[in-house]
């Protein structure tokens, strides 16, 4: 985990910014916000929640199973056949699993709000390759009236061959945010700061007796050098020092950290719990975190890709019978206790054989486990009064 954006920036090849990008002058050394901290969408990174949700949404995401689906007959199966399945579910492109890919494509859109990657295809129009490109190096053009794609060293692409996905209105949450994001980085400086000069704060040393600026710069080096070591402090004859700096205490250092970390959870969608913003949760309420993470954060993003997928890698002419789906299944339910409740459920139910409960738990088969099994003691409403009746005769 330590070097997941180092993977994604390499894997994209270059991390400097495109002329063409909007953000390019910002990309230099970032907007500076109210609080005096510079923020854009690689300083950002600094901070440590910041790190932390984007890492938790795209590697959740790059976990899932996704496979292109098939509906016939006999319901909803894995079209292993697909030309687009081995693509979306294993290799993506030449020496890079599916994992790597969605990882550093999810990143991409939670950082910069828009994730690309250039569609190749073979002769017949089946996708073959999916490359990542950098969102900086992209910059979308109208050509009468269909939207292109100029990519950096690489061409121009039309919307048909480049895999989109956007944040809202494709603006970057970090940029949309700067103002929260540099408050919480003045925090953090200012701690770094406090601590950096053991724990002195910043003051006035004034004298009695008029100084010469060669006894004022040599009063002032030797009274900042000696605030790198702890101690005591000897102030020069006829000098008083007066502290004009806010401690961290009266500061609400603690308290302001805590707020702003909260903050960008609640930008990214991610219960604090699970980037270890709050310590007093318990089990329970962390379980139910975790399923709401998964519904209104998880399941939103898993949408917006496989309905990009549908339309630029599903042929318009196989639409009603193929779609991709990521499967949810491992994020949605619940504990042991709860799995077993629910499988328990549905087998009894007649809705779901032995067999089918155990795949979900990736066991084996077992002898005559795909007949669908249901309670004797069910029947319907129209025949209760013939059964009383042959309850009553079989007592007799």
């Amino acid at each position: 985990m330590a070097n997941f954006f180092d993977r994604i920036f390499k894997r994209q090849g270059y991390t400097e910014a495109y002329t063409g990008y909007p953000g390019f002058a910002s990309h230099l050394r970032g907007i500076s916000t109210r609080s005096g901290a510079h923020i854009d969408t690689d300083t950002a990174l600094g901070l440590s929640t910041v790190y932390a949700c984007v890492s938790r949404i795209s590697s959740t995401i790059a976990q899932l199973h996704l496979n292109v689906m098939r509906r016939n007959e006999n319901g909803v199966q894995i079209a292993y056949d697909h030309p687009a399945s081995e693509l979306i579910g294993n290799e993506p492109e030449p020496g890079y699993t599916a994992y790597d890919f969605w990882e550093t494509f999810m990143a991409n859109v939670l950082i910069y709000g828009k994730a690309f990657a250039i569609i190749k295809r073979l002769p017949n129009g089946d996708p073959y390759e999916l490359c990542i490109v950098n969102p900086k190096a992209v910059k979308a053009k109208m050509v009468d009236g269909e939207i292109m794609f100029e990519v950096k060293d690489r061409g121009v692409y039309m919307n048909a061959d480049m895999l989109v996905v956007r944040n809202l209105y494709g603006q970057s949450p970090i940029e949309l945010h700067r103002e929260t994001l540099g408050l919480a980085k003045a925090a953090q400086n200012f701690a770094s700061e406090f601590f950096g000069s053991s724990g002195n704060m910043t003051g006035i040393l004034s004298s009695n007796e008029p100084l010469k600026k060669e006894q004022i710069d040599i009063i002032k080096d030797s009274w900042n050098n000696s605030g790198d070591q702890l101690g005591t402090k000897l102030l020069p004859f006829g000098f008083s020092y007066s502290r004009i700096a806010v401690d961290p205490d009266s500061a609400n250092l603690t308290e302001q950290r805590d707020f702003s970390n909260q903050d960008i959870c609640r930008i990214f969608g991610v219960p604090p719990s699970l980037v270890g913003v709050q310590s007093n949760v318990t089990y329970s309420n962390t379980e139910q975190q975790a399923i709401q993470f998964a519904k209104y954060t998880i399941v939103p993003w898993t949408r917006r890709i496989e309905q990009e997928m549908n339309c630029k890698l599903i042929a318009s002419d196989e639409r009603p019978a193929y779609f991709t789906r990521f499967d949810l299944a491992d994020l949605l339910r619940g504990d042991t206790a709860a799995r077993a409740k629910y499988y328990d459920t549905l087998v009894k139910a007649g809705i779901m054989s032995i067999n089918e409960s155990r795949r979900m738990e990736d066991m084996n088969d077992v002898k005559n486990g795909d007949q669908h099994l249901v309670q004797v003691n069910q029947i319907t409403l129209d025949r209760i009064n013939d059964y009383s009746e042959k309850i009553s005769n079989d007592g007799e």
